[in-house]
């Protein structure tokens, strides 16, 4: 397909059906945010990520089946239904690496929904209906037999094996668009409904800050540091949306539009890219959240990282997908993802009010910068990738 070429685009905006959808996002995120929470340690960290992982890839996988079709009472009850089974997965998600009955209730909610999509995108296929994969075998293929080893790891007692089979099936579901490349060349994706939805979860990830943070400070008393703290953690929140819908987003509805190749741009920045975001989001908000009662203490543990990780994560995210959509990553965004490294190693022998102000300052900092230079009609500096994608 050529740049120029048109591509028909069933409905160009979010339905309702699936904005109701993203409701239940909205819950299970919060509930995979509070195992890391509730366990602060670096295996809770690592399990929420996995509880992200799925519900991320389960997320993006019913866009991408609902993407390119007319709104109508089918597309309504398949959303539902979709729905109810990430329901039944938030609900137990909390206990989906120690439980018995309930991982395997969540095992087999999330089978079922894998299930419900790769019907639909064969569905798709049969109709030749745009976003359709040529065959059976495809990317939603691949996320049925991990669902499969899901059900299995439900099956097993809690312990490594249980984490290892996690672990498993997470890195072969999203290792199937990059292993099934050439199989996204042939799929048609309209350039204006998908930047939208991947923009609504960050949207999303970001109300996680302001949602537990709150809930958290609702619960408290305050001292004048712990007011502070709060309004540092909204300055920081409101940095991390400018970073994105500032500019990042119309980036990337621009190279989607003029891409040769629509699917790179939405398996490497949209889906993988996007996740890196998503998690970058949830680690500030986990590590926000434990800062509010004690914000002069140092943090020990994983939870005095997860702060300024989480930022260097976000910011490290608009690395890759620049340098996939364009061949090159501003250098602005590269030193800011330097000095949050650094801080990121710092944090645990900083008071964590300094930790957050830190972090707040050096996102406003790049902000304020970023503006300056369009402001002014300057060129960012650029960071040229001599391999970029073609």
């Amino acid at each position: 397909m050529s740049v120029t070429e048109p591509v028909h685009e069933a409905h160009e905006r979010a339905s309702w059906a699936e904005l109701f959808f993203d409701l239940v996002l909205v819950f299970a995120v919060t509930q995979a945010a509070h195992v890391a929470f509730a366990g602060q340690s670096w295996g809770a960290v690592g399990q929420t990520v996995l509880l992200l992982a799925i519900m991320w890839w389960s997320w993006v996988g019913t866009t991408l089946a609902v993407h390119g079709v007319e709104d109508s009472t089918r597309q309504r009850l398949f959303l539902f239904a979709c729905g109810l089974c990430m329901f039944v997965v938030a609900i137990t998600a909390p206990h989906a690496f120690t439980g018995h009955a309930q991982p395997l209730l969540l095992a087999g909610a999330h089978l079922v929904l894998r299930v419900l999509l790769w019907a639909e995108m064969q569905r798709k296929r049969a109709f030749a209906q745009a976003g359709a994969f040529g065959n059976w075998f495809n990317p939603f293929t691949v996320t049925v037999i991990a669902a499969v080893i899901l059900v299995v790891a439900g099956l097993v007692p809690p312990g490594g094996i249980r984490n290892g089979l996690w672990i498993i099936a997470v890195a072969l579901a999203f290792g199937g668009p990059a292993l099934l490349a050439r199989k996204l060349e042939t799929v048609q994706f309209g350039a204006t409904h998908l930047p939208e939805r991947f923009a609504t979860f960050v949207i999303i990830a970001l109300g996680e800050t302001v949602a537990s943070v709150g809930s958290e400070a609702a619960e408290a008393h305050l001292g004048v540091v712990s007011w502070i703290a709060v309004v540092l953690i909204f300055a920081l929140g409101c940095g991390l949306w400018w970073l994105y819908f500032a500019y990042g987003f119309s980036a990337v509805e621009h190279s989607l539009r003029t891409n040769q190749i629509r699917g790179t741009v939405v398996r490497d920045v949209l889906s993988y890219g996007h996740m890196l975001l998503v998690v970058g989001l949830v680690l500030v908000a986990v590590g926000s959240r434990t800062l509010v009662e004690h914000p002069t203490a140092v943090a020990h543990g994983a939870t005095g990282y997860l702060l300024p990780l989480g930022a260097t994560l976000f910011v490290a995210a608009f690395l890759f997908t620049r340098w996939r959509m364009f061949g090159a990553a501003t250098l602005g965004r590269l030193i800011t993802t330097v000095l949050l490294a650094i801080l990121t190693l710092a944090a645990p022998v900083l008071p964590q009010i300094a930790v957050l102000a830190l972090t707040t300052a050096i996102l406003a900092g790049l902000n304020v910068f970023e503006h300056w230079v369009v402001a002014t009609g300057r060129p960012l500096l650029l960071l040229r990738n001599p391999l970029r994608a073609r």
